[in-house]
């Protein structure tokens, strides 16, 4: 039976992908699986493993086989292809790494171990936590706290073996002699054996690959998206602020235009207003002028005469209970009002027949349209006279027709 058993184990190859920075311990802890040196190892700054490297033998009645990488990482090497190598790498793990050992330093735990772990969960995805055993290595180093303690205090590194469902172990790479630590280091990787029953693999790692891509593709397309719909934005805002600019400089273009039209419509106003003073001014200069200009001799003559006339005739006619020298009086302003009205019809008659009779016809009037409108004339200076005597002689009919005479006369006068 137990020989049985022993045979099954060298049926079964274990496959470890031992992974790390430089100067973790990788190759250290090849050897020391195999109790060998079958890894080149050393304490150096740069890595000493530049390919990756695989032996199989027979540790505890197994076959076990261990791939030993360099660090794709931090590699010094400038002509170093990380992707290329850890492609080669899952191809030597062939059909697939049955453990992921991460190894790590275990009294250091810096930026470069931080960004080594984020670096590999990115590479190898989630799908390779269920395969990975976190191995702390330098455990004969003097530490104050037990390493599980140290865990906790560390809040990334705690989440990170959360993640690995708790798997690590501790190597003191410098006792090589110490088989216990092996055995339960391999006690361990039997445990995560019956776990999956399968191993990590390079489509794995590709699917990994090609899912993050597509991730970042999308990241990528809704950033395009989101940045395309904030400049959108952005620029119909743009164009919403310079509408309602040009808006508000239309509308107070507008404003400033009514303003401008009203203030002129208002001047224009004003100066038509004062043109149309100015030119009824300049008329009744005119006029005024005109009409001292045709009182002469022969006018003040015509009202004297009338006056002293009607007054005559108003002491001739006077009431028993008025005295000679009011009727006198009474009369005279009646005979020179009437003589005067007459007058002054006489002038405007004239005036009117020049500027609308006269000048709407270039021809002279004939001999008997002149003596008409001047018979209208002297009509118009009859009625005017009269009107005065009747008005203001007392309604005496002497007094009236000779108002009426004087009326006449006066505008005969003005009229030739």
């Amino acid at each position: 039976m137990a020989l049985s058993k022993e045979i099954k184990h060298l049926e079964q190859k274990t496959v470890l992908l031992l992974m790390g920075k430089t100067g973790s311990g990788k190759s250290a802890t090849g050897n020391i699986i195999f109790n060998d040196r079958v890894f080149e190892s050393e304490m150096r700054s740069s890595s000493v493993t530049r390919v990756c490297q695989t032996h199989t033998g027979v540790v505890n009645n197994r076959s076990v086989t261990v791939i030993d990488t360099p660090d794709f990482r931090f590699s010094t090497h400038t002509d170093f292809d990380s992707d290329s190598e850890l492609k080669k790498a899952l191809e030597l793990c062939s059909p697939g790494a049955h453990v992921i050992l991460l190894i790590l330093p275990i009294n250091t735990f810096t930026e470069q171990e931080k960004d080594f772990i984020d670096w590999f969960q990115q590479k190898f995805g989630a799908e390779a936590l269920r395969f990975t055993l976190v191995l702390f290595t330098h455990a004969d180093k003097t530490r104050q706290r037990p390493l599980g303690e140290m865990i906790s205090r560390n809040t990334q590194l705690s989440d990170f073996i959360n993640h690995c469902g708790q798997r690590y172990h501790e190597f003191n790479i410098k006792d090589r002699l110490n088989r216990r630590q092996v055995n339960e280091h391999l006690q361990k990787i039997d445990r995560l054996l019956s776990e999956n029953r399968t191993s990590y693999t390079l489509d794995m790692m590709q699917e990994t690959e090609r899912r993050r891509n597509e991730n970042e593709r999308r990241a990528e397309e809704e950033i395009r998206i989101e940045t395309e719909a904030r400049v959108r934005r952005e620029y119909e805002q743009e164009i919403l602020e310079k509408q309602k600019t040009e808006e508000s400089k239309e509308k107070e273009h507008q404003t400033t235009l009514e303003r401008v039209r009203i203030e002129t419509e208002a001047r224009v106003r004003r100066e038509y207003e004062q043109e149309i003073l100015e030119k009824q001014k300049t008329v009744w200069k005119k006029l005024k002028h005109l009409f001292i200009k045709q009182i002469n001799l022969k006018y003040f003559c015509a009202v004297i005469f009338f006056a002293v006339a009607t007054g005559g005739v108003s002491v001739w006619k006077k009431e028993k209970d008025s005295s000679y020298g009011w009727m006198f009086t009474k009369g005279f302003f009646t005979g020179g009002s009437a003589a005067a009205a007459g007058v002054f019809t006489g002038i405007l008659w004239r005036l009117w027949k020049s500027q609308f009779i006269c000048s709407s016809s270039p021809e002279r009037p004939s001999a008997v349209r002149q003596l008409l409108l001047k018979t209208a004339g002297v009509v118009c200076g009859l009625s005017a006279g009269a009107m005065v005597g009747l008005f203001v002689g007392g309604n005496v009919f002497p007094v009236t027709a000779l108002a009426g005479i004087g009326g006449a006369a006066g505008a005969l006068a003005a009229i030739r």
